[in-house]
Parts: C-alpha cells; sequence; structure tokens
C-alpha cells in the first residue's frame, strides 16, 4: 500500500511555505501545501565499495555508507547490521564526497533566464558547445529559442572568444549566447528574429553596446512565461545537481521591475516564485538558501525604505529542508544605520568587497556596531575579498564575522587573491564561495581548479603563492559551509546528517590539474532522494 503523503512534517513545512509565500506577496504560488518528499519519504541506501571522503573532523576516509529516513545512519568500512531491505549500490571503487554547498551564488537569477536555458559550463572546446547545444536542440520545439545566458565565459575555450554566428548555424533552432565576462552570440535563425525586434547584431553574430541590453530585454518580454520560469528553474538546479551541488545559498540580484535591467537583475520580488511553485510540485533537485539584497542608500528619506519592511516582516531561516530564509546579503544597504537594523532584529548580513579601501570600511562599520549591539552570535559575513591582510582577519574575526572565498576562474591580472593560504592559518571562519550565475561561472570544479593551481581558465597564472591543496578545497566548499548556512546536519558524511553525496567520474584527490576541471557527478544524493543518476545504477 502507498504510504500517504501526509506527515505532521509534511504538514507543518507546507504551513511554513505558504506563510513565507505571504511574505514575499506569492499567495497564489502557495495556496497548496508543498509536494516535496520529506525525510521519511525518502529513498534507503547502502553504498559500498567506495572511497568515500565524509570531511568529518578527522578526515575519514571510509568505504560504506547507510542512508535511511534521509539521514546517515551507519558510515564505516562494513555493511551494517541494520541494512537490510535497503537498495544496495555497489560504487566500485568510485571517489565519494558530501554534497557540495556553494554558500554565495546567484542560482535564482539562472533560473529565471528566457528561452530553453542551457547552461555551458562543462565544456571546453567549442565544437562541445555547439554538440551540446545540438543535444538540448533535440527536446527544443521548432523555432524556440536556445539560451545561455551567464553560465559560460570566453575564457574555456582555447580560442578565448565565443562561437560565431557560422558556427551556431549547425543548432537548428535559433540560439542566444550571453557571456558572464560580456558579449553575446547568435546564430541565423536568432539573428534574423533579433533584427526584427530592432535590436543590431553584426555579420558574425555578435551583439555589443547597447544592442546587447535591448536583446536580453526583448527576450525576456517575449520568452518569459511562468511555466517558463518553472521549467528554468528546475533545469538549473539540476545542471548543477549533475556537478554534485546539494545546496545553494543565493545572494539575490539588483532589483528591476518586469523585464529591465541586465544579466544582473531581476523583480526581487517575484523571482522565487518558479522555485517555490516547483517546491510545490516535489520537485526540487536541489536544496536553496534565500537571502535579501538591499541598497538603500545611506542617507534616504525616509530612512532603510526597502530594509526596513523587509526586517519587520519576513523571517530569517524560515522554511523547511529544500528552501528556507537566510538573511540580508550580498548587500545589506543603508551603511552603519542599515547595519545597526539588522543587527537589532538578529539577523545574518553580509557585503561583498572588491578591494583594500571597501573591506577596511566595512571592519570600520562593523565594529561601530558591534560596540552597540552585540553581534558575535548573528555570523556576519564578508565576501570575495581579494585584499584582506591578517590585521584585518584578526578583528574580523573578534566579531565573530566569517568570509567567503572563492570566485576566480574569470578574473585576470597578478596576485589578485583572496588570500588563501593566510586564511586556512587563521583562526576566522572562512567557507567557499563561487559569486556565479551573472558575472562569472558556479560549475565547482572550475572554481576549485583555479583555487589548486593559482591559473584563470585562461590558464593564466592570478593567485602567486595562495594555492591551497584539494583537500583543503573540498573542505570549504563542505564542512566549513556549515557555518555560513547555519545547518550543522550539512555538508560532511557523519551518522545523524542529512544523507547527501555526491560520487564522481574520477578522483579529484589525484586526477591531473587539467582533468580536475571536467570533474561531475555519476550519482547526486540530497537527503536519500536520488536526484541525479548518469548510468551508475
Amino acid at each position: 500500500m502507498k504510504k500517504s503523503g501526509f506527515s505532521r512534517r509534511w504538514f507543518l513545512g507546507g504551513t511554513a511555505l505558504a506563510a513565507f509565500g505571504h511574505t514575499l506577496g506569492l499567495e497564489n504560488l502557495v495556496a497548496q501545501a508543498p509536494r516535496t518528499p520529506t525525510s521519511e519519504e525518502a529513498t534507503d541506501l547502502l553504498l559500498v565499495n567506495g572511497s568515500i571522503h565524509t570531511m568529518d573532523a578527522a578526515s575519514r576516509v571510509v568505504s560504506t555508507v547507510l542512508v535511511r529516513n534521509g539521514r546517515f545512519a551507519a558510515v564505516g568500512n562494513s555493511v551494517p547490521s541494520q541494512a537490510r531491505g535497503v537498495r544496495r549500490i555497489d560504487l566500485k571503487g568510485k571517489t565519494v564526497i558530501p554534497g557540495l554547498i556553494d554558500a554565495h551564488n546567484h542560482i535564482v537569477l539562472v533560473g529565471n533566464r528566457p528561452g530553453w536555458h542551457t547552461p555551458l559550463e562543462h565544456v571546453f572546446t567549442i565544437p562541445d558547445a555547439i554538440a551540446a547545444l545540438k543535444k538540448r536542440a533535440a527536446d527544443v520545439p521548432q523555432g524556440e529559442f536556445i539560451t545561455t545566458v551567464g553560465p559560460i565565459a570566453a575564457m574555456q575555450f582555447p580560442e578565448k572568444r565565443l562561437p560565431t554566428l557560422t558556427e551556431l548555424d549547425a543548432v537548428e533552432r535559433p540560439v542566444y549566447i550571453q557571456a558572464a565576462q560580456g558579449g553575446a552570440r547568435t546564430n541565423s535563425l536568432g539573428k534574423a528574429w533579433l533584427e526584427s525586434k530592432g535590436v543590431t547584431v553584426a555579420a558574425d553574430g555578435a551583439i555589443a553596446g547597447p544592442a546587447l541590453n535591448l536583446a536580453l530585454k526583448t527576450l525576456r518580454q517575449e520568452l518569459l512565461t511562468p511555466a517558463t520560469r518553472k521549467r528554468g528553474a528546475h533545469d538549473a538546479l539540476q545542471y548543477y545537481a549533475a556537478l554534485g551541488i546539494t545546496t545553494h545559498r543565493d545572494c539575490g540580484a539588483f532589483h528591476a521591475e518586469g523585464i529591465e535591467g541586465g544579466i544582473a537583475s531581476e523583480n526581487v520580488y517575484t523571482m522565487h516564485d518558479p522555485f517555490l511553485a516547483l517546491h510545490r510540485d516535489g520537485a526540487m533537485p536541489a536544496r536553496l538558501r534565500i537571502e535579501f539584497l538591499h541598497q538603500d542608500p545611506p542617507n534616504a528619506n525616509p530612512p532603510l525604505p526597502t530594509l526596513l519592511p523587509r526586517l519587520h516582516n519576513s523571517f530569517p531561516f524560515f522554511g523547511d529542508e529544500w528552501i528556507k530564509t537566510g538573511g540580508i546579503g550580498e548587500f545589506t544597504g543603508g551603511g552603519v544605520e542599515g547595519l545597526r537594523a539588522i543587527a537589532r532584529a538578529g539577523w545574518r548580513g553580509e557585503d561583498h568587497t572588491l578591494n583594500l579601501a571597501n573591506v577596511t570600511q566595512l571592519i570600520k562599520d562593523r565594529e561601530t556596531v558591534n560596540a552597540e549591539i552585540p553581534i558575535g552570535n548573528l555570523r556576519w559575513i564578508i565576501s570575495h575579498i581579494p585584499q584582506f591582510p591578517s590585521e584585518l582577519a584578526d578583528r574580523a574575526n573578534a566579531m565573530g564575522i566569517g568570509v567567503l572565498v572563492g570566485w576566480g576562474p574569470t578574473r585576470t591580472g597578478t596576485n589578485v587573491g583572496p588570500p588563501y593560504r593566510m586564511l586556512m592559518a587563521h583562526a576566522i571562519k572562512k567557507g567557499y564561495h563561487s559569486d556565479g550565475g551573472d558575472i562569472t561561472v558556479i560549475n565547482p570544479w572550475l572554481n576549485f581548479y583555479t583555487i589548486v593551481t593559482g591559473k584563470n581558465l585562461a590558464g593564466q597564472p592570478i593567485l602567486g603563492d595562495q594555492t591551497l591543496t584539494r583537500q583543503e578545497v573540498l573542505w570549504l566548499a563542505t564542512a566549513a559551509n556549515k557555518w555560513f548556512i547555519w545547518e550543522d546536519d550539512l555538508g560532511s558524511i557523519e551518522v545523524g546528517n542529512r544523507g547527501d553525496v555526491a560520487v564522481l567520474d574520477r578522483n579529484c584527490f589525484t586526477v591531473a590539474d587539467e582533468e580536475l576541471k571536467g570533474t561531475r557527478s555519476l550519482l547526486t544524493v540530497v537527503g536519500g532522494r536520488i536526484v541525479h543518476n548518469d548510468g551508475i545504477l
């Protein structure tokens, strides 16, 4: 007999999400309780004969794990006695890691792109990119657009450019590609359509200057619907699940009404709708943690016009294991007054920094607030930190502030940071983030490649002597990121933790550096649910 979908946890989860949706003005999308299965409905799994890197405090590598009711029930080197009646998977020596946590990206932007959106962060030659687009075209109705907006960089390819119109003409659908680091390309079908809408396209399919924003705006206006957004949200989460990411902490967007704005813009009050719709349908392939970006000017009248209503009418850490609210970030807004308001409300806050002067001011402002309203237990965050001397790390750590690092595969220059080696020796809380989805890539293996080798995707050295070992990088992206999402039962393979794992197609600890970039997951499990299976079963 089929187990009833109703349980106390299921009911409470639905009630919580309905309240969350009301807070965001999304009552129409959460009128029903969500149907994402709870951990009681997850598959019981026994993984054997693996090289399972637990990322626990002892950095154990074991051969066997048991997942029951969505959590690790046994971790070791022998089959546990309670493993009868579960699904047994022989890993045949494959490398297994905890599900990866990207503690700061822009996955929600990726999920709201127009057309049949197709990330291309996993291909490294133009012929391979064309092959991926042609494979996608097999599922796309004739005449409908295949798009890639953000999750691609020209640096991925030996030519250091995007495919041309002639190359893209091998795809028998209109194609539009807009790279994370600028520039766009289309093919003949896309060129004809865009030109009919008043967009200027060069003979080789290039789109630049004012035409770039017009092209994206037009595609949004013509192609975005609630149904296409929902499809895009699912495809985005599924794409990165195939690369091993099981938890995303999204850090917002620049607010734009309607379809206005550039590649980093969306309506911050409605952009979560498709993800909530997926959750209601029980179709979330990964966990989503939501941050709220605010940019109120310091001297606004009335003060903090968007931040204060958010703090008064929303809740941090509210939802369930699949979708949950977080804090304010990656911009807090309102200067010191904004920080005071966040501290008084007891919320987490995050700002990013791009240079030494900026991060010095961020630390100073937080010291001002901390002297009035202690923030030591709020886990405030500063992200990116390309320049961050140990003296500032000392001051940040004294206030209980953590830092997020990563964010490098498409950067250029020499010794551009972050100072990884200093941070690994420092007591400050540190974790991994990609910052990808709009201005750079999310693919964790491209980011790990840069941190390990010190090179960007063009092969140029950018980190000096500030590289890390593979074990250190994987620790930052798993166990270390528990702190940044306030969930201590994720990020490591330990009894009682949620059953999130990625079974990899190669040994990421030993393969050649260039091969590291191509790593993918053969089997991704989130809370005992198999969300990606690439032929291992």
